[in-house]
């Protein structure tokens, strides 16, 4: 008898919230062996991932590299039958390659606690040189969240994150319908209680079967509309140049907002305020 095939799957790698992985020079792209270490923990966890969901009968998976330089999964260590979206300047940035092909789940792999969460490890809200804060109608948000709110606009549900307790706090707040793998419990910015990278990746190629095989009763993350993004920058200097880009106004000394009932537009308004707050 055919096996079934079942959804397709995209997987939004980041490697913050990977095991055992507690500090920026551990992730920050370059010579280091550390860093070095540290993508095969990550390609190990997506790879956990992928076989998970294809050996459950997902007909695709395909996976956009999404930390810093996005060329950190190490390509030839890859499983064989996922497609890799590498490289930076991506107009989806996160979630490139959601809109293509129509996958039918996303899978949220080593993520993060947002800048403001406590004690979250290496917590930060895509670019810690720029946000202090980032909401969604009015509700602080990392990462995850927003997301999350984009693959929506596609019409993809989370079905799985992978991350340390706190960013699974998150997902359990907003999500409640994904799958979670626990990755470790942050203890500090810098210091965690983690699981090791051979747990985790049993834990996440089994959750990632289990995800596809209840796909059914995955939902989208949906926001009312209009959608309004406010972000607390980290200088006032930030905040000037942003509020003077098309379509953001500056509401408060470190505040600015963009408005639209399009996630898509929000998202790339919160693309371009990263851009120009660094420049900044």
């Amino acid at each position: 008898m055919e096996k079934l095939q079942l959804p397709s799957v995209f997987i939004s790698a980041d490697i913050e919230g990977c095991a055992t992985l507690v500090h920026w020079d551990e992730v920050m792209p370059g010579p280091s062996a550390a860093y070095a270490r540290a993508r095969r923990i990550m390609t190990g966890e997506v790879n956990a991932a992928t076989r998970g969901a294809l050996a459950a009968g997902a007909r695709d998976v395909v996976v956009n590299d999404a930390h810093s330089s996005m060329r950190n999964l190490v390509g030839q260590d890859l499983e064989p039958r996922a497609r890799l979206v590498s490289g930076r300047v991506k107009p989806l940035y996160m979630l490139e390659g959601i809109e293509s092909d129509g996958p039918e789940l996303a899978f949220f792999i080593g993520y993060h606690g947002a800048i403001g969460d406590r004690d979250a490890v290496m917590g930060h809200t895509y670019s810690p040189r720029v946000i202090f804060e980032c909401r969604l109608n009015g509700l602080a948000v990392g990462e995850l969240t927003i997301n999350a709110a984009l693959a929506a606009h596609f019409g993809v549900p989370v079905a799985l994150v992978s991350g340390d307790a706190t960013t699974l706090g998150e997902a359990e707040r907003n999500i409640p319908w994904a799958l979670r793998v626990q990755t470790k419990v942050s203890m500090s910015y810098f210091a965690a209680q983690c699981r090791s990278p051979q747990a985790v990746c049993d834990a996440l190629q089994e959750a990632a079967a289990d995800a596809v095989r209840s796909h059914e009763r995955m939902r989208c993350f949906e926001l009312a509309r209009p959608i309004v993004l406010e972000i607390d920058t980290m200088t006032t200097s930030q905040a000037g140049a942003i509020g003077r880009a098309a379509g953001f106004a500056r509401t408060a000394t470190r505040t600015v907002s963009f408005t639209s009932s399009d996630m898509a537009e929000v998202y790339n308004a919160l693309v371009t305020l990263i851009a120009v707050g660094a420049a900044a």
